[in-house]
């Protein structure tokens, strides 16, 4: 595909409609992907006896609740299985709970706002990335929004994916309108809320330094911020937890992992997959990887240099998951790498999207939007299922939901019992 053919400008709308409709349709995109949210959150809890709220405290939810009570100096010497969670997401659950009166947010719900909230703003800050490429912006969200079960699934329950995700758009979008401080700055937030975002500094370093060849000091010298950003994390945790071995180590307590030859943890999956993550998830996760491979070559075997940029960023994420080892790193991969989802739509419609015309985009978004609600409410129901069984001091977590003290779990002292 030629330069030309990507960077080619749609013709817009008149200033004037174009306004109104733009503000229309963002504001009508992230409606609908709240409202999502919402009814997968509430649906999959239909008939059972959790309320609302509860939800807040299953996947990871009660680790970031205990750090996010420890504001405003997050985490604790007695905590020190906790580090290995990043503190961005949890600042947000506590701004919440501190912004709304106590009887009408718990920590549960604020959990859950504040993944809500983000997820739904993804819409619009997409939406307008769309628009800096000069594309027509509306079919490229929607399929964003709708498009990825996973997306859906993580959206509607307590996950530091949506507040990463957002800062991620941002900074792609601040990178395509040539802002390098503002979209190392959103970086940096991205990585403080989801520590694997540091590989998103890749494909930005690789545009900055070879596709635009801006290799000035000062360039050089703002591409690294976010690096600083991640040491005065390690600093801080260094100060604030006596014993700190490090991000790394503090998170194999929840999950040993190691590294492998790419792709080995997909081609030997673990037997314990379809049990953990359903039969679902195991094809998802395929699907998924099929996508984003086609993604790297729609961008990287093009020749416009502009977008190369959006294959070294699905690239470098894909990669480094497929190259981990262990259970979590075969069915649980369509979450650990959903931030490379956004580059992987912008791939995929400069390549084949903006020649199909609205009636078959509206058919398949439709299509996916039906799939990915019931994948994540069966996914979200087995996650409930399984952690109630398995981790039953989730039920002292939902009792405290209104404390204000954190409750600090020694996660090592469990697993050295249970080995």
């Amino acid at each position: 595909m030629s330069e030309r053919a990507l960077g080619e400008r749609e013709p817009l709308p008149r200033p004037a409609e174009r306004s109104r409709e733009r503000i229309a349709a963002m504001l009508g995109l992230g409606v609908l992907a709240f409202g999502l949210e919402l009814a997968i959150a509430a649906l999959s809890l239909r008939g059972g006896a959790l309320p609302l709220p509860a939800l807040g405290v299953y996947h990871d939810g009660h680790l970031y609740l205990e750090i996010a009570r420890s504001f405003p100096l997050p985490y604790a010497a007695e905590g020190a299985s906790y580090v290995g969670q990043a503190p961005g997401y949890p600042a947000l659950i506590a701004l919440i709970r501190s912004l709304t009166p106590d009887a009408w947010v718990s920590w549960g719900l604020a959990a859950l706002l504040a993944s809500w909230i983000p997820a739904a703003l993804c819409a619009p800050a997409f939406y307008a990335l769309v628009e800096s490429l000069g594309w027509r912006p509306f079919w490229p969200t929607l399929l964003f929004v709708v498009g990825n079960p996973r997306w859906l699934s993580v959206a509607a329950t307590p996950h530091t994916e949506p507040l990463a995700m957002l800062f991620a758009i941002l900074c792609l979008a601040a990178y395509q309108r040539r802002r390098l401080g503002a979209c190392v700055a959103w970086l940096s937030l991205a990585i403080l809320s989801r520590f694997p975002a540091l590989l998103l500094g890749l494909p930005i370093a690789f545009g900055t330094l070879v596709a635009r060849r801006e290799r000035r000091p000062g360039r050089v010298a703002t591409l690294a911020l976010p690096l600083v950003a991640f040491g005065l994390l390690n600093l801080y945790l260094l100060w604030r937890v006596p014993g700190f071995r490090g991000i790394w180590a503090a998170h194999q307590v929840f999950w040993e992992t190691h590294w492998t030859w790419p792709f080995a943890s997909l081609l030997q999956p673990d037997r314990t997959w379809n049990f953990l993550s359903g039969t679902s998830a195991f094809f998802l996760t395929y699907a998924s990887v099929g996508v984003y491979l086609l993604a790297c070559a729609a961008t990287l075997g093009s020749g416009a240099r502009e977008r190369w940029h959006l294959g070294v960023w699905v690239g470098a994420l894909l990669l480094f998951h497929v190259c981990l080892g262990g259970r979590i790193g075969s069915w649980d991969l369509t979450r650990l790498a959903i931030l490379a989802w956004p580059a992987a739509v912008l791939a995929l419609w400069g390549r084949f999207g903006r020649r199909v015309r609205p009636l078959p985009v509206a058919a398949l978004s439709l299509a996916l939007l039906g799939v990915g609600v019931w994948f994540a409410l069966g996914q979200t129901r087995l996650a409930v299922a399984y952690q109630t069984r398995a981790q039953p001091y989730l039920a002292g977590a939902i009792e405290r939901l209104d404390a204000d003290e954190p409750e600090w779990i020694d996660f090592e002292q469990r697993a050295r019992e249970r080995r």
